[in-house]
């Protein structure tokens, strides 16, 4: 777990970030395959609000990511809304058809997981039609993740 402290305060980095075509940081996450309880949205809300007070800046998407459930949020520099949960096992079947099935998923291999879905939806290198990615178009995240990877 990486942690920067500044200015006194103790704020968790996040475990993926995106960015978009101008360089500006568009999606922050957490992604958590242990099972302990934990407020993993409290957590990215946190580096939400700190990149606002401190840098000025608006990062418009986060994102958590469980063995259970992947979830989308918006953020408008105020509210935090929840616009998208989806299962992670039928998400991430597509990238390693035996998630579903394994009995113990590693925190570094369910980030890496998350991450090459993220690059499917950017490049589309490994379907032409990524899981959820309706959903995610709606919102206009595929829309600028694409034009950053090209």
């Amino acid at each position: 777990m990486d942690v920067t402290k500044l200015s006194d305060t103790t704020i968790e980095l996040s475990d993926i970030t995106a960015w978009d075509k101008n360089g500006q940081k568009l999606l922050v996450s957490k992604v958590r395959a242990r099972d302990i309880v934990e407020d993993i949205t409290g957590k990215v809300k946190d580096i939400l609000k700190f990149e606002y007070e401190h840098n000025r800046v608006i990062i418009p998407y986060a994102m958590t990511a469980t063995r259970e459930e992947i979830k989308f949020f918006q953020w408008d520099g105020e509210n935090l809304e929840d616009v998208y949960t989806f299962s992670t096992p039928e998400v991430l079947s597509e990238y390693d058809p035996e998630f579903s099935h394994k009995k113990r998923i590693f925190e570094y291999y369910l980030e890496v997981l998350v991450e090459g879905r993220l690059r499917d939806l950017a490049d589309n290198w490994k379907t032409d039609n990524p899981p959820k990615s309706e959903e995610l178009t709606q919102i206009g995240f595929v829309n600028k993740i694409y034009d950053a990877a090209h």
